[in-house]
């Protein structure tokens, strides 16, 4: 089958996308969802979309192959495709089927709402936005062949906990917060990244916004880990952190990624809960718990879930959902 992706470039998912879709003989074209040539960009984009909507268009128009015999056009978040653009698409591949699917809630993703017209098939991996629309079917994130089972010896890990993420809300402060109660309690150290795309921005934000105002800037990175260095650090750590958007209700790639190594998470994110590789053993729900349950929970074994839940999460298994849909 002929693809046409478009996704975010988001720590190279995509790759990993296009290499699991071709090995099951796929050929796939991939485009950026937004038109980016830098990190400023890329935040420009998101702050004022009006700006860059002309520029859009025009990079748009010239990177879809138009001559393409397309039998799937897939669109992960899709920020940067207006409806007018999806319209002419639309029109000249009518014999494609559409597949739009959201990796962030929509109250997150300006305009997503206007675009389900265009899809024969729409999926979220936000479990409340899919109970509240109308034919938006669930589909959770995934994890890739670098987080699949390793065994796991507390003893040989050399981080009490870890987190890596883009700095957003009060994340900087209260994952700090978390991982100084997981040292204390596992006597050895945390590993904290924080990311950032554009250091102009991030400076302008410490002088018009005061939680960034705190943020030291020697604290925050300008420049992403590789796949290969974040996968690495989970694996050398005993509890992975993760803090959620607060405007955001999915489970974070983070949190399936945590499941795929088999690491044990604590999370701000209650709806995990749902989900079948729940366990009170392996998943602390900020909020749910107290701190002495911390400890405790910190101080007992990893559980397994079984085969059958654990592969359902692979991304295989969420890329064959995505194109069957």
């Amino acid at each position: 089958m002929k693809v046409l992706l478009f996704s975010p470039d988001t720590f190279g998912y995509y790759k990993k996308i296009i290499s699991v879709m071709e090995s099951k003989g796929h050929s796939v074209d991939w485009i950026n969802h937004i038109y980016v040539k830098s990190n400023f960009d890329r935040v420009r984009s998101r702050l004022m979309p009006s700006f860059t909507s002309k520029l859009a268009e025009k990079y748009f128009i010239n990177e879809i192959n138009w001559q393409g015999d397309y039998e799937l056009i897939i669109v992960i978040k899709g920020e940067g495709l207006s409806e007018c653009l999806l319209d002419k698409m639309k029109q000249s591949f009518s014999k494609a089927k559409f597949v739009y699917y959201l990796w962030d809630s929509l109250s997150n993703v300006k305009g997503a709402r206007g675009k389900f017209k265009y899809f024969d098939a729409i999926k979220s991996f936000d479990r409340i936005d899919c109970q509240n629309i109308e034919n938006l079917a669930y589909l959770p994130l995934f994890y890739s062949r670098e987080y699949s089972r390793k065994e796991n010896r507390a003893e040989d890990n050399n981080y009490s906990a870890a987190f890596v993420g883009t700095l957003h809300s009060n994340r900087f402060s209260d994952v700090l917060g978390m991982a100084s109660l997981v040292e204390k309690n596992l006597n050895k150290p945390a590993f904290t990244f924080f990311y950032y795309p554009s250091k102009p921005v991030f400076k302008v934000l410490k002088v018009i916004n005061k939680t960034f105002r705190k943020i030291p800037i020697e604290e925050v990175s300008f420049d992403k880990l590789s796949a290969q260095a974040v996968s690495g650090i989970m694996c050398d750590s005993e509890v992975i952190i993760d803090y959620g958007h607060p405007d955001q209700t999915g489970l974070t790639m983070r949190t399936i990624e945590t499941l795929g190594i088999n690491k044990k998470l604590i999370t701000n994110n209650k709806l995990v809960m749902e989900e079948p590789f729940y366990k009170t053993e392996n998943i602390f729900v900020i909020g749910h718990r107290s701190e002495q349950e911390l400890a405790q929970f910190l101080a007992s074994p990893y559980v397994p879930v079984s085969n059958d839940v654990y592969e359902n999460y692979a991304i295989e298994n969420w890329a064959e959902r995505l194109i069957q849909c």
